[in-house]
């Protein structure tokens, strides 16, 4: 049998076993979802009652989450339902409406359509404010088992156990080892004895061609995928960048799928073959899936190192760093697979809880040696590679995880010997997390934004399309697609702000919440937790990042794609800015739980001191929201202050700085361009005017002297065409003719010197013609 035969068996054998698998749960009809609200609302609160008593009862954090998003599904089903009685109670009250007034003397049939529809809007309206109730309720369900959840993990996370620099631990893992020991014979006995012999050679068939199909779809179909999917882009796809970083992310898919269905294929054929018992069933699916995640850390590896091909690569690292680096994500794949087998199998066997703490601190040691060898080799990396004296965004990356790797490896080792290993578990669990979470954040933020401004830029075909179809122009088509990048990046950031949250708890609310239980400081009328400081600082330096994030890729992507002038991109540039400051000081405030209303208090408390004490600063602040907002000047603009004279380079909310022509920076108050008279000599018009005068005696031929002129004005290179030069003569007195010439030049900053060029010429031209100069 050939190995394509082989491959089609074995493929054969197992879509028979699933479609057996699969028909029978198919088979049962589901009932058709209910769409009464008030039979909906039924339902919910039925379910928030079960809830509610299964809350009562004993739980654990697991069973406690998934309590919660029973609860987060029945509150949102009964607000959909209540949004559906809405509408009816509104026609209600437009039918009773029209009914007008209640007379004396009202015809029957309008008085029994009246009482009617009286007791429809009655049953309806209870019906609402019932399924309000219930929301309600279920809300504070979701609260209740978030703080529950809150608890739970700071208890089990703050749990202080025996060190292991205490002899205690080591006597009492010595003393229960025995113990362990059996039991770990016991439950390998238990599991193999509960095995059924009946059928177990077409079993153990069924189980070999599941390992061999397993062990095809790692080998050679996932590197025959790899091939595949390189030659297509080579071949097949133009050479943008679009191209490189879609490959990267073919490559983390395809070894991600083919992974994952390998190691599924693995459990399934243990399970279906009866080889799996109830003691082992829930290890082996919690393996199957970890095994599946270190698939993915592998695939991501390879997508984003792509070994032996710099060019296609979308980090630029080199590849002696890819070579340090190739080892790490396989590396970690089998520690995490390693470190879940020990403590999973732990609590699945029953060890004692000094086994169990002892394999804490092993786990927590192998993450902290791998975390510590990746740093390490990365360190001697840069020292035979130093960088260029400026340093880039990516070294400053690079840094800055580097100095948060040791830190959190510290502060697991320190944690570790204080007894606290779950908490150290924790960290170095979340360290690695973290570096997952963040190279495939890195890749999916390069895919999508290469994607968007491949597919919608002026020049693809999907952008010609939109260009003849709706009239767009090539470059809205280019900021459309950067504008499409941007929500999808912010999209992806937001997701994985959520995943690097998630072991922390809800919403990461974990870490606050031993800080809110604090007592409260009173300063003046308000009343500050503690934990409310923390929550602020951190959500103003979030806010002033987020500014920074979004005016950065104002500067660099949206803006360059617009038609605006580098004034009016800077004007939107500093307005975004001082507009996003602001609304992350009002949001670090509302966390404190200052509402605006009172800081509009404190703000006209204030206003006395600021209308004297602060009058400048305030009047250059307005000065300069209405020098952004209006423009009169913009970055540019040649200009003229009193005597000093120059280039405007930049306008911030104070002051503006104006280059003058010694190279110095004049700064000037923004309200002195806005209360006093300057002169812009590049607002309406960008040119600068050269202006030449000399005199001549009387007797000159002044054609002669006009035609030689034009053509040292023409001739030269910064002089334009249009307007064209000009000469005239400006007066005959004292037996001399005085003329006059203008030219024009790009701006007013190339004034001086092309004038003093083109008297150098002319000085030249006159002396080899004969003409004669005398003082004007």
């Amino acid at each position: 049998m050939t190995f394509r035969n082989l491959l089609r068996s074995l493929s054969l054998v197992w879509i028979l076993a699933f479609a057996v698998a699969v028909m029978p749960a198919a088979a049962q009809d589901a009932a058709a979802p209910e769409t009464d609200p008030i039979v909906i609302l039924d339902q919910q609160a039925a379910e928030l009652a079960a809830i509610k008593r299964a809350a009562d009862a004993e739980t654990s954090s697991d069973e406690k989450a998934e309590l919660r998003d029973r609860g987060m599904v029945a509150g949102s089903t009964a607000n959909t339902a209540v949004a559906q009685l809405v509408p009816q109670l509104a026609e209600i009250d437009a039918r009773i409406a029209e009914l007008g007034p209640v007379l004396d003397d009202e015809a029957p049939d309008i008085k029994a359509q009246r009482q009617r529809l009286d007791a429809e809007r009655g049953e309806l309206d209870s019906t609402i404010k019932r399924g309000r109730l219930l929301a309600a309720d279920a809300k504070e369900m979701i609260d209740r088992m978030i703080r529950e959840i809150n608890e739970a993990f700071n208890r089990d996370t703050f749990k202080k156990v025996a060190s292991p620099l205490s002899p205690t631990l080591w006597a009492d893992l010595a003393g229960s080892l025995s113990d362990d020991s059996a039991r770990l014979s016991d439950f390998v006995r238990v599991s193999v004895l509960a095995i059924p012999k009946a059928n177990i050679g077409l079993r153990l068939v069924f189980l070999a061609a599941g390992l061999v199909l397993a062990a095809i779809l790692l080998l050679p179909v996932r590197r025959g995928l790899r091939q595949v999917g390189r030659r297509f882009a080579v071949e097949q796809v133009p050479g943008t960048r679009a191209r490189r970083s879609a490959l990267a992310l073919w490559f983390v898919v395809v070894g991600t799928l083919t992974s994952t269905l390998a190691f599924l294929i693995v459990y399934q054929a243990l399970n279906w073959g009866d080889f799996l018992t109830r003691w082992t069933r829930p290890l082996a699916e919690t393996l199957a899936i970890t095994a599946g995640i270190g698939g993915f850390m592998v695939s991501l590896g390879a997508g984003l190192l792509l070994s032996g091909q710099p060019s296609w690569r979308l980090p630029p690292i080199s590849d002696e760093a890819v070579g340090r680096l190739r080892p790490y994500p396989g590396l970690a794949a089998i520690l995490t697979f390693l470190s879940v087998l020990l403590i999973e199998g732990g609590k699945a066997v029953g060890v004692s809880p000094t086994a169990a703490i002892f394999l804490n601190y092993a786990v927590t040691a192998s993450y902290c040696i791998l975390i510590s060898t990746l740093l390490i080799g990365l360190m001697r990396y840069r020292r035979t590679h130093p960088e260029g004296a400026e340093p880039s965004a990516q070294t400053t990356i690079a840094t800055v995880a580097t100095l948060l790797g040791w830190g959190a490896v510290v502060i697991a080792l320190v944690a570790a010997l204080q007894g606290y290993v779950n908490l150290a578990l924790f960290v170095s669990r979340q360290t690695i997390w973290t570096a997952i979470v963040s190279a495939a954040t890195y890749l999916l933020l390069i895919v999508v934004d290469d994607v968007s401004t491949t597919f919608l830029s002026g020049e693809s075909r999907l952008g010609r399309s939109l260009h003849a179809g709706l009239g767009l122009r090539k470059a809205q088509v280019d900021q459309l697609g950067v504008i499409v990048s941007a929500l999808l990046r912010l999209a992806i950031l937001v997701v994985a702000a959520i995943l690097l949250s998630g072991p922390l708890g809800p919403g990461a609310s974990s870490l606050f919440y031993q800080f809110g239980n604090s007592s409260e400081i009173q300063i003046g009328g308000f009343s500050i937790v503690p934990g409310s400081i923390l929550k602020a600082t951190i959500v103003l330096f979030v806010g002033i990042a987020l500014m920074r994030g979004v005016r950065r890729w104002l500067d660099d992507r949206f803006l360059p794609a617009t038609d605006l002038d580098p004034g009016a991109r800077n004007s939107v540039s500093t307005i975004v800015s001082y507009a996003g400051i602001i609304l992350a000081g009002f949001w670090a405030l509302s966390t404190l739980g200052i509402g605006v209303e009172r800081i509009a208090l404190v703000v006209s408390a204030l206003s006395v001191g600021i209308g004297f004490g602060l009058q400048a600063i305030t009047q250059n602040f307005v000065s300069g929201i209405i020098l952004l907002a209006e423009r009169p000047v913009k970055i540019g603009d040649t200009v003229r202050l009193g005597a000093d004279e120059g280039e405007v380079r930049r306008i911030s909310v104070r002051s503006t700085e104006i280059q003058i022509a010694d190279r110095s920076t004049l700064i000037v108050p923004n309200s002195e361009l806005i209360t006093k008279s300057i002169r812009n000599m590049t607002m309406a018009n960008p040119l600068g005017r050269v202006q030449i005068g000399f005199a001549t005696p009387l007797d000159v031929d002044a054609a002669a002297v006009r035609d030689t002129l034009l053509d040292i004005l023409g001739t030269h290179e910064a002089i334009l065409a249009s307007p064209a030069p000009s000469v005239f003569i400006d007066g005959i007195e004292e037996s001399k003719v005085v003329f006059k010439a203008f030219a024009f030049v790009a701006s007013p900053g190339s004034v001086y010197a092309t004038r003093s060029a083109i008297y150098f010429t002319l000085l030249e031209r006159f002396k080899a013609e004969d003409i004669k100069l005398v003082v004007a």
